[in-house]
C-alpha cells in the first residue's frame, strides 16, 4: 500500500550530513524485530523559543507564589545563556562544561564567566562526579530551568544575605517539576499546540516504511495519556488514507511508564482503553499503562537486541535501555543539525587552525632536539646536519639564540592559535562552543552519546534516507599512535 500524503524522501546517493545516521556501534536493521519511541523530543520536536519561554514562565511564578522577589517575573528566557550538556555545581552556583575526562574547561557563576585563574583554581584538581552536589543537564526540558537558576544566582547575589544555592536549585526544580505535574504547562500547549510543535512532514511516511519492513513498533513514554493523544494527533492523525487515526502505526502503547524505573522494575502492564487517549473507533492498536521492560518484551514477541529504541534523554531512555535490558539504542539530538551547519561554517578557520598546530608541533620537537643538543646529549654531527638541513647558522655556539627564537615563535603561534579557537568556538555557541567538544577533548556530552547510542541522528524521519535492510557500520576508531 502506499502513503497518499508525505511521499517518501528521495534517497540521494550522498544524504547531506545533517541528515545522516551517525554510528557509534555497528547496526543491522535486518535483526531488529522492534522498533521503540519516546514522544517528547523525540516523535514529538517542539519548538525551542516558545517551549522553553512558557516552562521559564510558569516556573518563574510558582517561585513568586512561594515567596521569590517580584522581580523574577521581569526575567526573560535567554537560550544564549545555556547549553544541554552543562553540569550544575548547586554548591556554589556554578555552570560547568566538562570534558570527556571530567577536566572542567568552562565555568560561569550565574550568568558571569569565571576568570581562568578562578576556575582552574577551584575545579582543576577534582574529578567531578555527577550526584548530590553536581547535577546534569541533559534534557531539553532541563535547558529553561537553568537559564532561570543562572539569573536568580545574579539576583540574588546582590542581596544582603549570601545565597544558599543549592536550595535555589532545588527550588527551581520544584517549580518546573511543578509547573509539569499539575498541567499549566500542557494546558498552554494544548490551547495552541501548532504553536509549540515542529511537525515533520516526513514522519509518517517513515514509520510506515519501518513497518512495511516487518517491524513491530511501539511508543512508550511518561507523558499521560490524554497529553500523548492530543500530541500523536497533531503529529501523525490523518497523514496516511491507510492509518487514519495516529495509534495505527503502533502494535502497543505505553503512557505513564515510569522511566527510567520502567527498565529495572518487575511490574505487569495494566490495560488502558483507547477513549483515555482521546481515541475512537476501532483499533488494532494496545494500549497500556505503568509495567516493565519485561512485560513489554512478551507482550511484543521479542527481547534484547532484537529492539531499538528511539529517545532524546542520555540516562533515561538511552543508557538504562542499553544496559538494563539490552536494547540497541537510537539517539535523537535535535541540535546535530545546527552544530554540522557550524561545522561547514568553520571548515576553512579549522584547516587553519590545524596548520597552525602542525607548525607550532614542529617547532616544539625543533626545541626538543636544541634542548638537548646544548645539554651535550647528541652526537656532534647529527646537531651538525640538524642545523644545516634548517638553514640555522653560527653552529653549535648559536644554539641558545635559536632556541630564544624558537621560543617566541611558538608563543606567537600559541597567541594565533588562542584567537582563532575562540573565533571558532563562537560561531557555535557564544558562550560555550560546540556541543560535542570541550577545548581539545570530546565534550561530556559528546562521550554521552558515544557511549551509549549504537546511532545517533537529528530526527526520526532521517531514517527514511536508508534502506531498511540497512547495515549501519561504525568507522574504525583509531588510537593516537595509529593516526
Amino acid at each position: 500500500m502506499s502513503p497518499t500524503v508525505d511521499e517518501p524522501k528521495w534517497r540521494p546517493p550522498d544524504v547531506d550530513p545533517a541528515w545522516r545516521i551517525y554510528v557509534n556501534r555497528s547496526l543491522r536493521l535486518a535483526s531488529i524485530r522492534a522498533i521503540g519511541f519516546d514522544m517528547d523530543h523525540t516523535l514529538a520536536c517542539y519548538a525551542p523559543e516558545p517551549f522553553e519561554a512558557l516552562a521559564f514562565r510558569q516556573a518563574a511564578a510558582k517561585l513568586v507564589a512561594c515567596g521569590y522577589p517580584r522581580a523574577i517575573r521581569r526575567m526573560r528566557h535567554d537560550r544564549g545563556l545555556v547549553q544541554r550538556g552543562l553540569i550544575v555545581d548547586r554548591r556554589c552556583g556554578n555552570l560547568l562544561k566538562m570534558d570527556r575526562h571530567r577536566y572542567v574547561v568552562q565555568a560561569f557563576h550565574g550568568t558571569r564567566k569565571l576568570p581562568r585563574e578562578m576556575r582552574k583554581a577551584r575545579y582543576a584538581n577534582r574529578r567531578i562526579r555527577i550526584g548530590a552536589r553536581f547535577a546534569a543537564i541533559d534534557t531539553f526540558f532541563a535547558l529553561p530551568e537553568i537559564t532561570l537558576y543562572a539569573q536568580l544566582v545574579d539576583l540574588l547575589d546582590r542581596a544582603a544575605e549570601r545565597p544558599h544555592y543549592s536550595r535555589i536549585y532545588d527550588d527551581v526544580r520544584a517549580a518546573v517539576d511543578e509547573a509539569h505535574a499539575d498541567g499549566s504547562i500542557k494546558r498552554a500547549i494544548a490551547r495552541r499546540p501548532l504553536h509549540y510543535l515542529q511537525t515533520d512532514p516526513q514522519l509518517a511516511a517513515t514509520l510506515e516504511q519501518l513497518r512495511s519492513a516487518g517491524m513491530r513498533l511501539f511508543l512508550l513514554t511518561n507523558s499521560e495519556a490524554n497529553y500523548t493523544g492530543l500530541i500523536m494527533e497533531r503529529l501523525l492523525g490523518r497523514r496516511i488514507s491507510e492509518r487514519p487515526q495516529w495509534c495505527d502505526f503502533f502494535d502497543s502503547i505505553v503512557v505513564r511508564a515510569g522511566k527510567p524505573g520502567f527498565f529495572t522494575r518487575r511490574a505487569a502492564l495494566v490495560p488502558l482503553a483507547a477513549r483515555a487517549l482521546r481515541l475512537k473507533g476501532r483499533q488494532t492498536c494496545r494500549f497500556f499503562t505503568r509495567g516493565s521492560v519485561g512485560a513489554l518484551e512478551a507482550e511484543l514477541g521479542v527481547s534484547g537486541a532484537e529492539v531499538l529504541y528511539f529517545g532524546d534523554h542520555t540516562y533515561g531512555d538511552i543508557l538504562k535501555s542499553k544496559r538494563s535490558c539490552g536494547w540497541r539504542t537510537a539517539m535523537i539530538v535535535p541540535d546535530l543539525e545546527e552544530e554540522i551547519q557550524h561545522l561547514e561554517q568553520t571548515r576553512q578557520a579549522r584547516a587553519e587552525l590545524a596548520v597552525l598546530e602542525r607548525r607550532i608541533d614542529q617547532l616544539d620537537a625543533a626545541r626538543d632536539f636544541l634542548t638537548r643538543a646544548a645539554a651535550g646529549q647528541l652526537a656532534p654531527q647529527g646537531v651538525r646536519r640538524f642545523l644545516r638541513q634548517r638553514g640555522l647558522r653560527g653552529g653549535s655556539r648559536a644554539i641558545p639564540e635559536h632556541l630564544a627564537a624558537i621560543e617566541r615563535q611558538m608563543q606567537e603561534l600559541a597567541g594565533q592559535i588562542r584567537t582563532q579557537e575562540a573565533g571558532i568556538e563562537a560561531r557555535f555557541h557564544p558562550h560555550w562552543g560546540p556541543l560535542f567538544r570541550a577545548g581539545r577533548e570530546i565534550s561530556h556530552f559528546g562521550q554521552q552519546v558515544e557511549k551509549f547510542a549504537c546511532i545517533y541522528t537529528s530526527r526520526v524521519s532521517n531514517f527514511g534516507y536508508y534502506p531498511m535492510e540497512k547495515y549501519f557500520v561504525a568507522s574504525a576508531a583509531p588510537m593516537p599512535h595509529e593516526r
